[in-house]
């Protein structure tokens, strides 16, 4: 039964894929109509002896350039033959001669397979119209495809070769570099001859090769200027990036970035050097920006009547981040391996103490927060840590762990009622004497099921549980689990269930063998023993009674529920998931069914389910209510990273708390489905608004219905219907004294509220328990969620008692000691020093590069806030970044200091 769930699952699964890509490559349709139109020669490229041929378009150019196009007509290589005297060319003697082998000195071969020779000859003699000095030679084509050096292959000799050179620069251990044979000591000697290309170089950075990076510091590197870089060159320029001192990193730059070598740096020249480091971030600055940037660190250095500096100016322009520049080096691919490098360029999270604290205006304990913590002192036994975790585990879960016990103390306690009494008091039915083992295990799980399944409605009562948990029992239940409590009895209940089908299936064995006599003294409402019927076989307790059936039919909707609600399905398909969920009213109807016929016991469902469904029902009418209302959407805009803006109107009745959740849904989509989202307003606002990431298909067509063109044929913004609002775990930032709110992706949504409530509730001077929030921000990009900076923006500005500390983690630059990297995070620094706002976000919280660290960033709060017995964190983003943040609390609850409750929400 599983399994056939399981298959009908992928096979929905695999619609919902499809139907999601249709919708994503409409989009792409009109690109995609301007490039089939795409000149070439047509040809299939072998990788490798176990690769698959790869359809290829060629186009050749004047230049003595080949660009190589995939079937999606992207430029997947581009051979450039200028500095190169010949071209040797290899065409194939036997099979068609179809096959043609292009020699591209210092790189990996190519061999292109043409449909016939007529094609093979044509492409070769283009080759030569378009100035190409071909060397042409012929061999079987065995031969041939051993004769090529394949991209593979090439890249095993570029391996060893950055091997080679960063064991060389950083003195690491070689024993087991040099451990080769003879035969791979000649391959080891062919590969430090070899010589990288410019592509080669701007791959190992990770940057294009036409980058404005790779192209300086190519150049500067090729000494010889053959338009390659030999092993020495390499060594050279990766020895001053590795191990150099501050003025020679300091002078490599210069000398990258003066163009025209006359020994001064432009303002134009140093714009061009910002500017490449800006391409690591996908030009995350303007150009304004930048040139504000340089401006400021002019005048801040005293150089704002120069227009060019000296190296001595351009040193002393840097002159306060000598240990930044100590450290720093190139981020390779590959070097993440030897324990040198590892130390060189291990990062920290928290920020690190900035200088002038009057001129940034932070207070003592905030500067404080930004050095390294002390970990000398925390040392303990393991064993003592083992104890004070466990002790933290018992304190942060103690509601849970006894709501727990006693619920599965219940469900014990009727399973054993119902064992006992089949086992010793039953003995007048005559049933235990024919099947007892059986009719224990069916009975006993039956009762307990019947309990399950009653009230785990109780815990989709989404109205009743966001009332109670204002009240005094929430200190007692914890309401915010209810979703993970009800996941957990529904696994409860369906092993129950199979081992109530396997109790069964020995009943109904026993009873297939038993003679009509037995079975008329155990069913004589069934059965009559007048010697002329024949026993019942098992297809007959199967499928030909009630309770066999309707068992039956109850297992294929557990099996298709299960399989629909698993994280991944659910994922890929809501649509399915909503759908199956909602066979739970069959399911019900089912259950009642199948204990209706009373062929063992009387019905005792309805004992059970009388009070949970009375309270589920009414839950449900509360919000029925409200999903007739339409909501009019009085503005919708589309931002950036695929995120839809919406802002409707609140209804009269309304009241909300920050950090809580609606569900919508929109009839002009064609379903009637509804999706859960938080809500980004805060509640002394006149109006409601969400802030929707389109990662399916709902979210995907949402986008597009509410797309300038979509309003614009519709004559306006289509309603909406809401259901809500219901609680969750974030709610419980205001209870604590000091809370630490983290948020990645699109989960920083149920921030933006908290944020905007608690800058108004200060503004106001409310009486609140909370006297400081440390937001933290994960993001790619900062124009990924712009939308959140400018509430952040509106939050420091009405900020006026220093109630919240933003930190921003941009991800996508390289390591925080890479030479880009920290070349733009001194800009930031002198930015930030002069005008107190940040060069990449215009805002005066402080931006970090990198992922951050939380252990030491919570163990800094625990050095600032030493009078803080209990610290709240919130998280809310993907499941990697909730499991750091969960390991860093649990690490530092293992501590006699400050205890973390981490309160989490996945999506």
């Amino acid at each position: 039964m599983i399994s056939v769930s399981f298959f009908i699952a992928c096979a929905v699964a695999q619609s919902r894929k499809r139907d999601f890509k249709k919708i994503q490559n409409k989009q792409a349709v009109s690109s995609m109509k301007t490039v089939l139109s795409a000149e070439g020669i047509a040809a299939q490229e072998w990788q490798g002896s176990n690769e698959p041929l790869c359809p290829v378009l060629l186009q050749i150019h004047s230049q003595q350039v080949i660009r190589v196009l995939d079937s999606r007509f992207t430029v997947i290589r581009t051979i450039n033959m200028q500095n190169h005297q010949q071209f040797n060319v290899i065409q194939s003697n036997n099979h068609g001669c179809r096959t043609l082998l292009l020699k591209v000195p210092n790189e990996y071969d190519t061999v292109l397979y043409f449909y016939n020779e007529d094609e093979c000859t044509s492409f070769i003699n283009q080759l030569q119209e378009n100035g190409f000095s071909l060397k042409e030679g012929r061999l079987d084509e065995d031969s041939l495809l051993n004769e090529a050096v394949t991209k593979k292959q090439r890249s095993q000799i570029l391996e060893t070769f950055f091997r080679h050179s960063f064991a060389q620069v950083l003195n690491i251990d070689q024993s087991g570099i040099e451990s080769f044979s003879a035969g791979s000591s000649l391959k080891v000697k062919e590969a430090l001859k070899c010589e990288l290309s410019r592509t080669e170089f701007a791959d190992s950075l990770g940057l294009k090769p036409h980058s404005l990076f790779v192209e300086s510091m190519f150049s500067l590197a090729d000494e010889d200027g053959n338009g390659y870089l030999s092993f020495i060159e390499f060594l050279n320029i990766l020895l001053i990036l590795m191990k150099g001192s501050p003025e020679e990193k300091t002078k490599l730059m210069f000398t990258m970035y003066d163009i025209d070598g006359n020994g001064f740096l432009s303002k134009e020249e140093f714009f061009n050097m910002l500017k490449s480091f800006i391409e690591i971030s996908n030009n995350c600055l303007t150009k304004d920006q930048a040139e504000q940037a340089i401006e400021v660190m002019f005048k801040e250095a005293g150089f704002e009547n120069k227009n060019e500096l000296t190296w001595e100016d351009f040193h002393y322009l840097l002159r306060d981040h000598d240990k930044e520049l100590r450290f720093t080096k190139l981020q390779f691919k590959g070097m993440d391996g030897p324990e040198v490098y590892k130390e060189m360029c291990r990062r920290v999270s928290c920020i690190e103490s900035m200088g002038d604290t009057n001129d940034l205006s932070y207070t003592l304990e905030e500067q404080r927060l930004y050095t390294e913590a002390k970990k000398g002192k925390y040392q303990r036994h393991k064993v003592h840590q083992k104890i004070q975790e466990f002790k933290r585990f018992i304190e942060n879960y103690r509601r849970h762990i006894v709501c727990v016990v006693i619920f599965y103390g219940i469900s014990a306690g009727v399973f054993l009622e119902r064992a006992y009494y089949y086992a010793f008091e039953s003995q007048h039915s005559g049933i235990g004497e024919v099947t007892l083992p059986g009719i224990i295990v069916s009975r006993g799980t039956a009762a307990s099921i019947s309990f399950m399944f009653s009230y785990i409605l109780l815990t989709m009562c989404r109205n009743l549980i966001t009332f109670l948990r204002e009240t005094f029992l929430n200190q007692y239940i914890p309401f915010d689990a209810a979703v993970d409590f009800h996941r957990l009895i529904a696994k409860t209940a369906v092993i129950l269930a199979v081992l109530h089908s396997a109790g069964h299936a020995v009943n109904i064995y026993m009873f297939s063998i038993s003679p009509l006599s037995t079975l008329s003294c155990i069913f004589p409402k069934v059965f009559i023993d007048d010697g002329s019927e024949i026993p019942p076989k098992y297809y007959w307790w199967f499928f030909q009674t009630i309770p066999g059936f309707t068992g039956i039919l109850l297992l294929g909707i557990l099996a298709l529920m299960y399989v629909f609600a698993s994280r991944h399905f659910r994922r890929i398909s809501f649509r399915g998931f909503w759908f199956t969920h909602h066979l739970y009213v069959l399911m019900y109807i089912l259950i009642i069914l199948h204990g209706s016929f009373g062929l063992i016991q009387l019905p005792r469902f309805h004992i059970y389910l009388s009070v949970p469904g009375i309270i589920f029902v009414g839950d449900n009418l509360i919000s029925l209510s409200r999903k007739k209302r339409e909501i009019n959407v009085i503005k919708a805009e589309l931002l950036p990273s695929d995120v839809t803006y919406l802002k409707f109107e609140r209804p009269a009745d309304f009241e909300y708390k920050s950090g809580q959740w609606v569900r919508i849904a929109c009839l002009s989509l064609g379903t009637n489905e509804y999706h859960p989202f938080t809500l980004t307003t805060a509640p002394h606002e006149d109006t409601l608004s969400l802030h929707i990431r389109a990662a399916g298909p709902w979210t995907t067509r949402l986008r597009e219905l509410y797309s300038p063109q979509s309003v614009a044929e519709l004559n306006g913004y289509p309603k909406i219907y809401l259901d809500g609002p219901f609680g969750e775990g974030h709610q419980e930032w205001n209870k604590y004294e000091v809370s630490i709110l983290v948020g990645g992706g699109i989960g920083v949504t149920p921030f933006a509220s908290i944020l905007k409530d608690l800058v108004f509730k200060s503004s106001v001077h409310a009486k609140i328990m909370c006297k400081k929030v440390y937001f933290i921000w994960v993001t790619r990009t900062q124009r990924q969620f712009e939308w959140l900076a400018e509430i952040i923006k509106e939050v420091e500005e009405n900020d006026e008692h220093n109630l919240v500390s933003v930190h921003i983690y941009i991800t996508q630059f390289a390591e925080k000691f890479d030479l880009r990297t920290t070349m733009l995070y001194i800009c930031e620094r002198h930015f930030q020093k002069v005008l107190n706002r940040s060069l990449f976000t215009g805002l005066q919280s402080i931006t970090h590069f990198g992922r951050p660290q939380f252990e030491l960033f919570f163990t800094s709060l625990q050095e600032v806030h030493p009078e803080v017995k209990k610290i709240g964190v919130f998280s809310c983003g993907p499941p990697g970044m909730t499991k750091g943040v969960e390991k860093a609390c649990q690490t530092l609850n293992k501590r006699d200091q400050t205890h973390f409750t981490h309160h989490f929400e996945n999506f």
